[in-house]
């Protein structure tokens, strides 16, 4: 009788490990790197910088003669920077960039074309992180005007147990900026919230302890407490 006991006991508790695997929340496995350039966390505006990108944008000045065909340069596009500060433009080739002001590299491209009818606009990019709850987590670069919930539509939408009310902003390990519900709601932009190249923004889930979950737990605990004075009622019959 005893050893029948014993067995009970064991199968108890194998079937309560087993059960808490089960039911215990999803964690969020994404691994969050703080790691940031010495040339990004010190920066408090937009700039050029390695690492980061640029947005180029062309057109025709049709106030002057030329060539009318802008699309086939194939500057409209995002363009990385490289950790020498350099980007890699189609017929343009390599070209520095750090140092200059964007209307002071627009003009430099210009120039370096060779073609007047052609106007450039240049626009700094911040590398921003995103991680939790998003459809697609990971580095995205955006412009310092662009909205948080552009930046996440970006990254595929919040995920379904996304909780928006906790969204945090972290940088070198700090976080620096936190209840962005408001600022979620309303659009603002990246620029308005401090965000600053390098930074990570993370999206907590909500973990979902439903009523199934509650009367899991008050079975297994049941369960061991009749369990117990079972046991205890065996021993006081030896």
């Amino acid at each position: 009788m005893k050893n029948q006991c014993w067995r009970s006991v064991v199968v108890m508790l194998t079937t309560f490990g087993l059960a808490l695997s089960s039911v215990a929340p999803p964690v969020l496995a994404q691994t969050r790197s703080s790691t940031r350039g010495s040339e990004t966390s010190g920066r408090s505006s937009p700039d050029f910088a390695p690492g980061d990108g640029i947005r180029i944008k062309a057109w025709r000045d049709v106030s002057i003669p030329g060539p009318s065909d802008v699309g086939g340069l194939g500057l409209n596009d995002d363009f990385i920077i490289d950790s020498r500060g350099n980007v890699t433009l189609p017929i343009v080739g390599d070209i520095r960039v750090i140092g200059h002001t964007r209307r002071s590299l627009a003009r430099m491209i210009e120039d370096t074309l060779g073609i007047r009818a052609i106007r450039l606009s240049c626009s700094p990019l911040i590398r921003v992180t995103l991680f939790g709850a998003v459809n697609k987590p990971g580095s995205y670069l955006a412009e310092p005007k662009e909205s948080l919930w552009g930046l996440i539509n970006e990254a595929g939408g919040p995920s379904n147990n996304a909780d928006i009310k906790k969204i945090y902003v972290e940088r070198s390990g700090q976080i620096v900026v936190k209840d962005l519900m408001q600022a979620f709601e309303q659009a603002h932009s990246l620029e308005q919230l401090g965000v600053r190249s390098g930074d990570q923004i993370y999206v907590p889930g909500v973990s979902r302890f439903n009523f199934r979950i509650i009367v899991d737990y008050v079975t297994l605990t049941t369960s061991f407490i009749l369990l117990y004075f079972q046991f205890r009622d065996i021993n006081r019959r030896k």
